[in-house]
């Protein structure tokens, strides 16, 4: 089957509604209906993929908890485990961005837009066994509403639904307080947790217990538990055999792997050491240093020889921004001629071409690459005599330098702290000689991943390196809204508050119109911009992969919106490539070199903007 056909969904969608299980008060209201589903859903897994063996990869800290949801959750590892546990009610075509089932083979919208009716799987349950039904759905919007669960975005956001109504045990129905173009989808993309454990515990015993494991899921993985949780340096996730969709076709040539075994190794030397002597199946090569000079076939004879494979694969992926965000709730970044200067000596431009080998991009907006970025953000160039007019405005005058060369204001230093979690030394060495020029004690502290995301949600931190993943449908309101603004462990993380930016958030969520949205978001990267809460940094368009020759992948290697976490979903354990590697590392022979530069998707699907 070609890996762009279409293929039927799972379940039995000739089977009609079961009216006679639906109570005499809402038998009218189910039945007018108009039900619906998706028939023809896109593939994109390989019908060779093979189940078996362990997938090894790392990480480069465990995170704080294990918990999908609540306090200091909000990571890409927790989302990983999410992903790969639980389950949504829907899922989306990858190509047309139309809705499929998941845990819901059907459902519908009211007239009035505001009321959502979903229809379970009939096969879906947990990995306890429990059938999945109407309650996980309502014990779940109980939990993320609650305010115990420190979580102020989940709480105020899951808040705009009326509690949901469980017509029977597969039917429920779900209310909108508000008119919501993303209501629908918002609640059917919640990730669905199990309601029978749920409902015997407080948001505060869920903060407490499961802190470091996880609740039964729906999803194609389970949790491996061990007695040493809290001080393991590694977790494995092992593929569910009596998984619920598991023979479905929408999953043909997924979740291939056994065991998806994880290592936690902050030493960024040691994980390329483990790597090269096999220890470790594959590496991102987030460098571009190391991808042009260390992992290459004349200082690396395992890739000369084929053992070790190099990809840089290009997806449709939405870009995400990162660079330096400024705290603006307290000084020095309260004055925007400080966050203005701070961005002028960014010289981003030498990185990207001594440290990067061209191989980035500048970013200039909140939104780059997708159309919801504005043409006429500022355009933040390296120019440090800007730099030191800016702050002789603000106040931090030359003359008033210290003994040490220290510029100095009422008796202050000018003294930043930027936490570093990895291997950033040799890129922030160069900026801290450039601040230090113009008097500014730029201090690089190294610290844990888990420290730095305890004082950023904390918000004590005046200037803090970040990275934020793109969304195929903008969010605005999460980071950019000023309720959030004074509130610890949110996406606010700048201290924004903008009345006309509150304005089109609250607008934002009525416009059903793909055209007025992309407009609006546009204004409000304008402002963002404008308003300077970051010094920002650079993305590349693409993902660096190096693996041991001994996987199998389709054509496409990653999905059409992935990276290389597509390699836990996609790719499988191919026995024979690996006693070819075993033969070859024995006895010291060649393998064939694969294709390194992927451009399925570009060559396949051309490039369409996500809210069309």
């Amino acid at each position: 089957m070609p890996a762009n056909a279409l293929v039927p969904t799972g379940p039995d969608l000739t089977k009609p509604l079961d009216l006679d299980s639906v109570p005499d008060e809402f038998k009218e209201e189910i039945a007018s209906l108009d039900w619906q589903t998706n028939l023809n859903i896109r593939n994109f897994g390989s019908p060779e993929a093979k189940k078996g063996g362990t997938l090894v990869c790392v990480q480069s800290s465990r995170p704080p908890t294990l918990r999908t949801t609540g306090r200091n959750s909000n990571t890409v590892f927790n989302s990983t485990l999410e992903g790969f546990c639980y389950e949504t009610m829907l899922a989306l075509d990858p190509i047309t961005y139309d809705y499929s089932p998941n845990l819901a083979k059907r459902w519908a919208v009211g007239d009035d837009k505001k009321t959502f009716y979903f229809e379970l799987d009939e096969n879906a349950k947990w990995s306890d066994g429990n059938p999945v039904v109407a309650n996980d759905i309502v014990q779940t919007w109980v939990l993320y509403t609650d305010k115990g669960l420190q979580d102020p975005f989940s709480a105020d956001f899951y808040s705009k639904y009326e509690k949901p109504i469980p017509i029977t045990d597969r039917i429920v129905k779900v209310s909108s307080r508000d008119l919501n173009w993303r209501a629908f989808m918002s609640i059917g993309f919640m990730t669905i947790l199990p309601g029978h454990i749920l409902e015997n515990l407080t948001a505060e015993d869920y903060l407490k217990e499961y802190e470091h494991k996880l609740l039964p899921g729906t999803g194609p993985y389970t949790y491996l538990s061990s007695p040493n949780e809290v001080v393991s340096n590694e977790i494995s996730l092992a593929r569910r055999h009596d998984w619920w969709q598991k023979d479905y076709k929408r999953n043909q040539g997924y979740y291939n792997f056994n065991i998806l075994r994880f290592l936690f190794i902050a030493d960024e030397n040691l994980i390329k050491e483990k790597f090269k002597k096999g220890e470790i199946d594959w590496m991102q090569v987030g460098v571009a240093r190391e991808w042009h000079q260390e992992f290459i076939p004349l200082k690396m004879p395992a890739i000369s020889k084929g053992w070790i494979q190099r990809k840089k694969v290009y997806t449709h992926q939405p870009v995400g921004t990162m660079g330096l965000a400024f705290n603006i709730r307290k000084p020095p970044f309260d004055d925007i001629r400080v966050r203005k200067a701070i961005a002028h000596l960014y010289n981003r431009e030498l990185l990207i071409d001594r440290l990067f080998f061209n191989e980035y991009e500048l970013l200039d907006s909140f939104y780059p690459n997708s159309p919801y970025e504005s043409p006429n953000t500022p355009k933040m160039r390296y120019d440090p005599e800007k730099a030191v007019q800016l702050l002789e405005e603000a106040g931090w005058l030359q003359k008033d330098r210290d003994a040490q060369g220290w510029l100095v204001k009422d008796g202050q230093r000018f003294v930043l702290e930027l936490n570093l979690t990895g291997s950033s030394d040799r890129i922030y060495t160069i900026v801290q000689e450039d601040f230090k020029e113009v008097g500014i004690d730029l201090q690089l502290k190294k610290v844990t991943w888990a420290t730095d995301l305890r004082e950023l949600g904390n918000r004590n931190f005046n200037i803090s390196l970040r990275a934020y993943t793109g969304l195929t449908f903008p969010n605005p309101e999460s980071s950019m809204h000023s309720k959030f603004a004074d509130l610890p462990n949110n996406n606010n993380i700048w201290g924004f508050k903008n009345a006309r930016v509150d304005e089109i958030c609250d607008q934002y969520n009525l416009m059903f119109d793909p055209a007025e949205r992309i407009k609006a978001v546009q204004e409000i990267d304008q402002i963002a911009c404008e308003n300077h809460l970051y010094a920002f940094g650079w993305y590349a368009p693409h993902t660096r992969v190096v693996y041991w020759n001994k996987f199998g992948m389709p054509d496409c290697v990653f999905s059409k919106s992935g990276d290389e976490a597509s390699i836990l979903s996609l790719w499988w354990y191919d026995d024979k490539k690996m006693e070819k590697l075993r033969d070859a590392r024995i006895n010291n022979k060649r393998l064939p070199r694969e294709k390194e530069i992927v451009k399925w998707w570009d060559e396949h699907y051309p490039r369409e903007g996500a809210a069309n």
